[in-house]
């Protein structure tokens, strides 16, 4: 297993996915943005997307509103659309299809070769119903969140110092109380990392995708995607791009926390549901 290297600048290193009996991981999602194709966000479309996916039996149809700033407000509800979605039945896992995306995410995360494995399977579906022309962005996050308290209280020793911000900073009687670092990284020409982390307070969050805690939480949130459009929609590629942001994104993961943190929260057993990504 790759260890952490000492060196404290961050590289796209490749590192093995480690076992983690408390896997701090909230939540993975990917979304592949296409130019427009309603076809798939249609009755039909449903019907031949549902008949291909049967792992995810439950399905919804969910307002999703266009506002228009430019429109008066009487009009804003006119911009109404429908998103669809397909869960799994513990709805852990769920597909969601828009006009211009489809994406998946879970709160079930168990290893990269499974999550890999399921968003090809619902590419391979799309593209069996009608693939859209030209794909625009792809994206993938992972959100990982600490929010015991005796976890807390050892951040300075989880957290590489250059994601704490002024956490561990301040004299008595002082004391952080909300502390959040927004960083976008060049990976090459047409690739970025964007990471958000901090400490929040009580029902205080950074993001709508991951609702905020009634206590105090630390969040590390890694989002790795395109810049550029223009790409064909190529499951197999696709699926391709996704596996090497989920490396990435595992990279700054093992950078970002110690080797006190990886051992404070490893597993002792060998089960796949415990990995950390």
């Amino acid at each position: 297993m790759a260890k952490q290297s000492p060196d404290p600048r961050f590289s796209l290193v490749p590192m093995d996915e480690m076992h983690l009996d408390r896997a701090p991981l909230e939540k993975v999602l990917t979304q592949i943005v296409f130019s427009r194709h309603p076809v798939l966000n249609s009755d039909e479309g449903e019907e031949r997307l549902a008949a291909l996916l049967p792992m995810y039996p439950i399905r919804r149809q969910i307002p999703v509103m266009n506002l228009n700033l430019l429109q008066p407000l009487q009009q804003l509800n006119q911009g109404a659309s429908i998103s669809r979605t397909f869960e799994d039945s513990a709805q852990e896992w769920k597909v969601t299809v828009l006009d211009t995306s489809i994406a998946l995410e879970t709160n079930l995360y168990s290893d990269r070769d499974d999550f890999c494995r399921r968003i090809r399977e619902i590419l391979d579906a799309v593209s069996q119903v009608s693939s859209p022309p030209v794909v625009d962005r792809v994206g993938l996050r992972y959100i990982d969140r600490i929010s015991e308290e005796a976890d807390l209280k050892r951040l300075r020793e989880f957290v590489n110092p250059q994601m704490r911000v002024l956490l561990g900073s301040v004299e008595d009687p002082l004391g952080v109380e909300y502390s959040m670092s927004d960083t976008v990284l060049r990976i090459s020409e047409d690739e970025r990392m964007k990471i958000r982390s901090g400490l929040f307070p009580p029902n205080i969050g950074h993001d709508p995708v991951l609702p905020p805690l009634p206590v105090a939480s630390w969040v590390l949130d890694v989002d790795v995607f395109t810049v550029s459009g223009g790409l064909s929609f190529v499951p197999q590629d696709l699926e391709a791009q996704v596996r090497i942001f989920a490396e990435h994104a595992y990279s700054f993961f093992r950078w970002a926390t110690s080797d006190t943190f990886q051992t404070a929260f490893q597993s002792t057993a060998d089960d796949p549901l415990k990995l950390q990504r």
